[in-house]
């Protein structure tokens, strides 16, 4: 490759700007994001955008879409506008871009007069390598004149179906978009969104004008997630004891309006849970308190409306619980999503009643607009057909979105996992249909159900119904078992709706052949009745130490030990946990035990600058564990699989990688390692590494830069003290602790440097 560019000392942290069509594309993958690998679909939008096409792609959440123009962001000379919905999402993804060692920055309103500045400033100089702005913002004459006066490489759309009217959150700003090949009709255009039916992705490709893009269509399936729907009973005691069995754990509970946000939320308070409420009528500051209780590992359960979420990138939700049907699959797909963003598994419970589906289709009947009216309960439609759907939920969940998961059984769901347990239900579903069949297929479920349970209404006797043969032949079970057949029965389509204005019950072909008793009928069983709250829930403690399947107790103490350094790095840099490392990360490095700085770059998640930023910290500990307990290493220590062989960045390569340079660069103007780590907003001790690493590589350093010969011998002989003679086993603590505090890392490494190399100045 062609030997980067750096501009004059004093600007933005060196970026390589190409001087060649060969982008070094997989080793900038590696040194920024710390992957080996690019996930399906990503290398061919990268190199897309690196070709300067337009690009649209559906791509599921947490299927990596922020990599796939964060990446050319980074390659390509200008800076990446990115309109983003949210402005706590615009804060995340800066946080997490920042984090990997790219310059990014927003402007919203949430942001100071000098932090607006610093951003305008940096845009000036052509130091931003990412620039995150509203849809509001840029629909404005004068930021549209400020945009031309900078050097665009591209514009990346996120959330891309709020331009859509088809689609499920259509925001009316997304719409000034639009104007971008207009205005900007040399730079590309790259359009993302998780979830888009091909109605509403044809819709955006021609109201973002694209030309001829890059076409993109992941699949939805997300195989991490598991999927189970729950009929309602009691719906409180029902959370309860879904969260009592995972305490700890991050979760998000939506619930379709504020009062049962507030009362689920109090609850599960009152039981001890870790849980704040959070919807659209509380103050800015209480939501914006509870979000980054959230954000931050401070509170497990966030109890929502739907206004929670988008803004959102937690990467560790292990739950998501509708406790309400939601308004259709594309919202429940999306909110669904959230869970599981680091690949590790996750499950999605759906608690529905069919009360839920009467109150959200009163909601689309207040709807003035006709078009709008249509496809809102055409979208309820397609919701409550998912509820009830009887059969593999993936399935279920894929069919909405035109795809067919290639499996009879998907593992990953309660019925393909036989986590619901069936019985034959031949005979009352026979009484049901007799009933539907007998009134003439001219009446709702709920007269069916009064008929056959034997209820005294006004309505049965004004049709004489309790004249039938089937009145009351189910008197011996509750109203509610016979509205359970009912829905059962319309899941499999043995009954159907006449009429959805009128929801009337009708026959199908398959409801003759059970009547007639060539074809029986099995439904879920249906649970007792559940014990009191209190006699199935303990209190809930909300604490971090949250087991980790397949690590083992060892494994597991070190990930909880390095989850607790994570919280407080976390705290300390004032960044969300999860923007440190993912969990993912830390499960890796629980497996592995990384050894040396090569190894903790075989971690997926750790690229160079989080090295330098926070993975040292992280192999210290792991190290300070393993010397502890030598035996259990050698037991619980896992081999890096096969994969993991690509280097991410192996020592050769990595003497020759922008940040090194740097160092080197002002090493040689004459700079101290003090002066250095000032200029380059770094810590002294990474620069020592960099002197390491460096001098490893063969760059010759000069010992008598740093030391007199007297002071060199003295910290020979404190390392000797641990009782090691060879250089290349020179712990920095033994000779830290020789010292008693004489000495400290910095110096140490830094002197291991000339003793590693037997440099013994006279």
């Amino acid at each position: 490759y062609p030997p980067p560019y750096y501009p004059p000392r004093g600007g933005r942290p060196p970026r390589l700007v190409i001087m060649s069509p060969i982008f070094p594309v997989i080793e900038t993958l590696a040194e920024i994001f710390g992957f080996h690998s690019f996930r399906p679909h990503q290398e061919g939008i990268v190199r897309a955008i690196l070709d300067r096409n337009d690009v649209f792609a559906v791509m599921p959440t947490g299927g990596g879409k922020s990599l796939c123009y964060q990446l050319p962001a980074r390659l390509l000379d200008g800076v990446c506008v990115v309109v983003s919905p949210l402005i706590s999402l615009m804060k995340d993804q800066v946080d997490a871009a920042r984090a990997n060692g790219l310059s990014a920055g927003t402007l919203n309103s949430s942001i100071s007069a000098q932090e607006r500045n610093d951003v305008g400033s940096a845009l000036r100089r052509g130091e931003m390598d990412l620039l995150y702005i509203s849809p509001e913002r840029f629909n404005s004459e004068h930021f549209i004149d400020r945009l031309k006066t900078l050097k665009i490489a591209f514009f990346a759309v996120d959330e891309a179906h709020c331009i859509s009217e088809w689609g499920h959150d259509f925001r009316p700003d997304y719409l000034a978009l639009s104007r971008i090949v207009d205005e900007f009709p040399g730079v590309p255009i790259a359009a993302f969104t998780a979830t888009a039916t091909a109605k509403v992705a044809e819709d955006i490709v021609n109201r973002l004008k694209l030309r001829q893009p890059h076409l993109t269509r992941a699949s939805f399936n997300r195989p991490n997630l598991f999927y189970r729907v729950e009929m309602k009973q009691k719906v409180e005691d029902q959370l309860c004891r879904f969260v009592s069995a995972r305490k700890g754990e991050s979760g998000i509970i939506y619930r379709t309006s504020r009062k049962k946000v507030e009362g689920t939320a109090a609850m599960l308070q009152s039981y001890g849970f870790s849980a704040r409420a959070y919807h659209a009528g509380m103050s800015d500051e209480d939501r914006h308190a509870a979000q980054e209780a959230f954000r931050r590992d401070e509170c497990s359960i966030i109890v929502a409306t739907i206004a929670f979420g988008m803004g959102i990138d937690k990467s560790n939700v292990r739950f998501v619980v509708h406790g309400d049907l939601p308004k259709n699959i594309e919202g429940y797909y999306q909110e669904t999503g959230r869970a599981g963003r680091d690949g590790e598994p996750a499950r999605c419970v759906l608690f529905y009643g069919r009360q839920d589906s009467i109150v959200l289709n009163k909601f689309a009947d207040e709807i003035e607009d006709p078009a709008a009216r249509e496809v809102a309960k055409s979208q309820l439609r397609q919701m409550i057909r998912f509820a009830e759907y009887d059969g593999c939920r993936r399935s279920g969940l894929l069919e909405y979105f035109g795809e067919q998961y290639p499996e009879p059984n998907c593992g990953g769901c309660d019925f393909c996992a036989d986590e619901i347990e069936r019985e034959d239900a031949t005979i009352p579903a026979q009484k049901i249909l007799s009933a539907v069949y007998r009134t003439g297929e001219k009446f709702g479920a709920v007269h069916v159900c009064d008929i056959v349970a034997g209820a005294d209404t006004e309505k049965i006797r004004d049709f004489r119904h309790n004249e039938l043969p089937t009145y009351g032949v189910g008197k011996d079970r509750p109203k509610s078992y016979w509205r359970v057949v009912v829905d059962s029965l319309l899941a499999q389509k043995i009954l159907d709706i006449a009429d959805p204005e009128r929801p009337t019950l009708k026959l199908t072909d398959a409801a003759r052949a059970i009547l007639k008793g060539r074809k029986t009928f099995q439904m879920v069983k249906q649970q007792e009745k559940p014990k009191k709250r209190s006699d199935k829930i303990s209190a809930a403690s909300g604490g971090l130490n949250v087991p980790v399947a397949g690590l083992g107790p060892f494994g597991e103490q070190v990930f909880q030990s390095l989850r607790t350094l994570r919280t407080e790095i976390a705290q300390s840099a004032n960044l969300p946990p999860y923007i440190v490392f993912s969990d993912r990360s830390l499960t890796e490095m629980s497996l592995y035990l990384p050894r040396d700085e090569n190894e903790m770059l075989r971690i997926n998640g750790v690229g160079l600058r989080k090295l330098e930023s926070y993975g040292r910290r992280f192999l210290a500990e792991i190290r300070r564990i393993c010397d502890e307990n030598p035996t259990d290493v050698e037991r619980s220590r896992h081999p890096f699989p096969a994969a993991t062989t690509v280097p991410a960045i192996e020592p050769e390569h990595r003497d020759g990688t922008p940040t090194l340079f740097e160092t080197q660069r002002l090493f040689e103007e004459g700079r101290s390692v003090t002066e250095i780590a000032e200029l380059r907003n770094l810590t002294p001790g990474t620069i020592v590494s960099h002197l390491e690493r460096l001098s490893q590589s063969g760059y010759e350093i000069s010992a008598e830069r740093f030391f007199v010969p007297e002071r060199l011998e003295q910290i020979a002989a404190w390392f000797h003290l641990g009782g090691v003679t060879e250089p290349d086993d020179f712990r920095l603590k033994s000779a830290v602790d020789a010292a008693a505090g004489e000495l400290d890392y910095d110096e140490a490494r830094l002197a291991r440097i000339f003793l590693k190399r037997e440099i013994t100045p006279r």
